[in-house]
């Protein structure tokens, strides 16, 4: 079960051997990153054994995992000269009262995942999603030992074959159900909580991640252990570990540690960064449809970051002209269409969203900052907008266009159109926020360190 996260973690070592650094590897980044990027491994290596055998191997797959494993550590060994290779792991350097409260945060951290660990393995799996759709057909792959498809209602009932299915969201990207899939695979026998653990693994690799990634920064350990604190402390999100099954933990993984590597790269001009994110992003599109969305709205997020601001200008200009002109929809070959054009936004993997405005600013609001599901994340990103002239052109330019992207995106799926529905039960519309966490907390750790800026003394011993 874990040869996917090691494969994944040192073909990101290898990645990380190309971007500049002073000191050794950043693991806990590697770590995190690596998990999910495993898994998809994982995932598309089980889909190609079964094209290739024509049923789902074990041993095929393994295999594949351990010569990706292989290449990737060669190839991570000869980026840094071969024998030079060297990791170590050492705690950073705090004071005695620093380490304590490090601690401390650290076991607030373990008692939030072994409180959902806990859930996730003696509940019965949850009903709705995680069962009439992505574990459910993980299970009936298992059971059946091939890939059997899955179709509308309208076309099981009109078929006669054995090997055929129907669940409501039969279209939806195979790649979770692939990773549930993998565990009772290696372990040769079915069982719910077998296909939880991915997902719980899932929840301590975010908060990896965005440690690690927060590291790069030269954030201090405590500011960073403070950020992977407030990303596993959201309820929503504990409630997805807790009760597990759904895909949008996946995406949070994918399309928003890619988010956060676009931020990363918004401050340090690092290109690995830009690279691993819009990779993240990409892949992200086979994890569930919202992917396509978050990964226009990374590329859009790249441009606003990368063209000059007079070209930009120009762009954006252009833009409007096109939408009033009629020149603002195309056709992409195999994806569908992407544009606005008679009052409707066409989006490749999402369909067609018609602008209806709805009144629903007030839900809007409810579901930020009244509802518990999001703990105090939406009043500490508030604060953050409210103080952005300390801000340095560069940071204030990053984050208020990423939060503007976003808020842009809800605007139009929830307020402008018939969307907005899903408000009234605080469903599609939490669930499609939780898919974005943890660039919103790597927001507020950048203007944290604007605003706040360390001493030298505390930058010398996080280095």
């Amino acid at each position: 079960m874990l040869l996917p996260w090691i494969a994944g973690s040192l073909w990101l070592l290898w990645l990380e051997s190309f971007s500049p650094r002073l000191t050794g590897f950043n693991i806990p980044r590697i770590l995190g990153y690596g998990f999910f990027l495993g898994n998809f491994f994982c995932a598309s290596l089980l889909f190609l054994a079964h094209f290739l055998f024509g049923q789902l191997s074990f041993t095929a797959v393994s295999a594949m995992l351990l010569f990706l494993s292989c290449v990737g550590f060669l190839l991570a060994w000869q980026r840094t000269g071969y024998g030079r290779i060297s990791i170590r792991f050492s705690l950073p350097a705090m004071g005695d009262s620093g380490r304590k409260l490090a601690l401390l945060i650290a076991v607030l951290m373990a008692v939030h995942l072994l409180f959902a660990g806990y859930d996730a393995l003696n509940r019965p799996l949850l009903p709705w999603d995680a069962w009439t759709t992505w574990t459910y057909r993980a299970k009936i792959w298992f059971q059946s030992q091939d890939l059997s498809s899955f179709v509308d209602a309208a076309a099981w009932l009109g078929t006669t074959a054995a090997d055929t299915y129907t669940i409501p969201a039969h279209d939806y990207p195979l790649t979770v159900s692939l990773i549930q899939l993998w565990p009772s695979l290696a372990a040769g026998t079915w069982d719910d909580r077998l296909a939880a653990v991915p997902g719980l693994f899932a929840g301590f690799a975010l908060v990896l991640a965005l440690y690690g990634q927060a590291r790069s920064l030269k954030h201090s350990p405590l500011l960073a252990l403070a950020g992977g604190y407030l990303l596993i402390s959201i309820p929503l999100l504990d409630a997805h570990l807790a009760l597990p099954g759904y895909a949008d933990i996946w995406l949070s993984g994918f399309a928003g540690l890619g988010f956060v590597s676009l931020l990363q790269w918004s401050q340090s001009k690092d290109r690995t960064q830009l690279f691993t994110g819009l990779l993240f992003l990409l892949l992200g599109f086979f994890i569930k449809r919202e992917g396509s969305l978050w990964l226009m709205t990374g590329l859009l997020f790249a441009l606003i970051q990368g063209l000059p601001l007079k070209l930009l200008a120009a762009l954006i200009l252009a833009m409007i002209l096109a939408v009033f002109s009629g020149f603002s929809l195309v056709d992409l070959p195999s994806l569908g269409r992407l544009g606005y054009f008679d009052g409707a936004f066409y989006l490749p993997g999402v369909g067609t969203i018609r602008l209806q405005p709805q009144d629903a600013s007030l839900a809007v609001l409810n579901n930020l900052f009244t509802n518990s599901s999001w703990n105090l994340l939406f009043y500490y990103v508030s604060t953050m907008l409210l103080q952005f002239l300390p801000l340095s052109r560069r940071v204030r330019r990053a984050l208020l266009s990423f939060v503007l992207l976003i808020s842009l995106i809800i605007a139009v799926i929830f307020l402008l159109s018939s969307n907005g529905r899903w408000l009234r039960d605080s469903t599609a519309f939490s669930r499609l926020l939780l898919q974005v966490p943890p660039p919103l907390v790597f927001v507020l750790l950048i203007a944290w360190r604007t605003v706040f800026p360390p001493r030298k003394e505390s930058q010398e011993s996080s280095k």
